[in-house]
């Protein structure tokens, strides 16, 4: 059986009679416990207090053992200083004690005063004597004072306080879009071109080019649009995909500029414009001519070496290096190579014009340069038959490394290669003759009469009589011949 009270079904009073019992028992228990740790604590103390008895009882015994050793012995050194021992470890803290009940809440406070209404700005405006005057919501007027200097605001024409004589803008309600016109008088709203004005407001798309032009979009002349071409801040036009009919475009004579692929700009060195074919080559403008060939050579052709058409190779001419000892390397010479060119790669030749960044220190300025014997040579020595003399050009500086030659290729002839020559396949002993039906000059062979013979040799004729006849002796004739 339960000897816990059902306090649900127990009164106040009730309930407030078995609090006081257990409170009091609570303190019997208290006064129990404090009675039997007196008691434990007088036993302990009688325990302690002969325990210091003993203690003392052998102390003394002990120190009177040592005073008689002391007395015989010298005094020895201090010993050590002992260590400290370890502090004691702290006591547990103790339980929190129960919480109280809350208390009772307090009364509302009061409301507090509504606050005044601020105060606004309602209007502003420039006074006569050129003072901003500045209108308040709540009816009043603070005179800010003069904010623009004299000299300005005796400029100032448009005053809104038309009390004191000023002129008043006229009304805006209903000229939404318009702009403000004077006739030197009087003010007035005005729309389109009306009044001598503009054209109406200018738009534009919503975004647009840094440094693009702009331009119109349509024909209101309202509207203008971004462009493709750009001016930069130095000046420099970008995006240009082609350029009207123009009367003139002038250059600058004296550029500072860097010769780059499609680059047109004027040459002062050769009073000229100059176009860029490559990043280190350039033409000026009537007075260059370029070819670009193809190196048929097994080997590097090197810059200023002079070429003559071979072939063709990849829809271009080919070059291989020319030379004088032979008509198939000398007679169809187109120039000198204006860049090194690699075997099987493709180049710049220069035909005429001024060839310049060459070795031509075993020269002189002003020499005549001819192709050389051996392939890719020149020489100051004009050449003699049996070698072919092709001209190449003459010396302009002659510079160990900035050399140059203005070059123009003219090749020497052989005797039937003349237009008014026909003595192709010539051979031994022939000579020519005049044939006045054709206007030629034509290969042919004496022919031998009576009593004479002839004897076409290697460079020679011989003629001799046979037999008897007018003549005494031998004779002999001499006669053109080719070779």
């Amino acid at each position: 059986m339960s000897i816990i009270p059902d306090l649900d079904s127990m009164t106040d009073e009730q309930k407030l009679q078995v609090l006081e019992s257990v409170q009091k028992s609570i303190r019997e228990s208290k006064e129990i416990q404090k009675k039997k740790i007196g008691e434990n604590v007088q036993a302990v103390v009688a325990a302690l207090k002969k325990i210091e008895l003993d203690i003392n009882a052998r102390f003394e015994s002990v120190a009177q053992t040592i005073e008689t050793r002391v007395a015989n012995i010298k005094d020895g050194q201090d010993g050590a200083p002992g260590i400290d021992g370890r502090p004691g470890r702290d006591g547990k803290d103790g339980k929190d004690g129960r919480p109280g009940r809350d208390g009772v809440d307090g009364q509302s406070g009061r409301d507090g005063i509504d606050g005044k209404d601020g105060v606004s700005v309602t209007n502003a405006f420039l006074d006569f004597d050129n003072s901003l005057v500045i209108e308040l919501s709540d009816g009043r007027q603070i005179n800010a004072g003069e904010v623009l200097p004299p000299d300005i605001a005796e400029k100032l024409k448009i005053i809104v306080n038309t009390s004191t004589g000023g002129v008043g803008l006229p009304e805006q309600t209903g000229n939404s879009g318009k702009y403000l016109y004077t006739d030197g008088t009087n003010l007035s709203w005005q729309s389109g071109g009306g009044g001598g004005g503009g054209t109406g407001d200018v738009t534009g798309p919503a975004s647009s080019t840094d440094n693009a032009i702009a331009r119109f979009d349509s024909t209101t002349g309202k509207i203008i649009q971004n462009s493709a071409v750009t001016i930069s801040d130095a000046g420099d036009v970008a995006g240009v995909a082609s350029l009207g009919v123009a009367n003139y475009v002038d250059f600058d004579t004296t550029p500072t500029v860097t010769n780059a692929v499609g680059r047109l700009y004027w040459n002062p060195d050769q009073t000229t414009l100059a176009v860029g074919l490559t990043s280190t080559i350039s033409a000026d403008v009537g007075q260059t001519l370029y070819a670009r060939a193809t190196n048929a050579e097994a080997t590097t052709i090197s810059k200023g070496q002079p070429v003559y058409q071979f072939g063709a190779s990849g829809d271009r001419v080919s070059v291989k290096l020319a030379y004088n000892t032979s008509d198939a390397g000398s007679a169809k010479t187109l120039g000198l190579a204006a860049e090194d060119i690699a075997a099987g790669q493709t180049g710049m030749i220069l035909c005429q014009g001024v060839l310049g960044g060459l070795n031509l220190s075993a020269y002189s300025p002003g020499d005549t340069l001819y192709l050389g014997a051996t392939a890719g040579t020149l020489t100051a020595t004009k050449p003699y038959a049996p070698n072919h003399l092709v001209y190449i050009g003459t010396v302009e500086r002659a510079n160990s490394g900035n050399g140059r030659i203005y070059v123009r290729v003219q090749n020497g002839y052989e005797m039937d290669e003349l237009h008014n020559v026909s003595a192709q396949n010539p051979t031994n002993g022939q000579v020519l003759i005049y044939n006045e039906t054709t206007s030629l000059w034509e290969k042919a062979n004496l022919t031998a009469g009576s009593n004479v013979t002839i004897t076409n040799g290697a460079g020679s004729i011989t003629i001799a009589s046979t037999g008897g006849g007018g003549g005494s002796g031998d004779g002999g004739a001499y006669a053109w011949f080719l070779s």
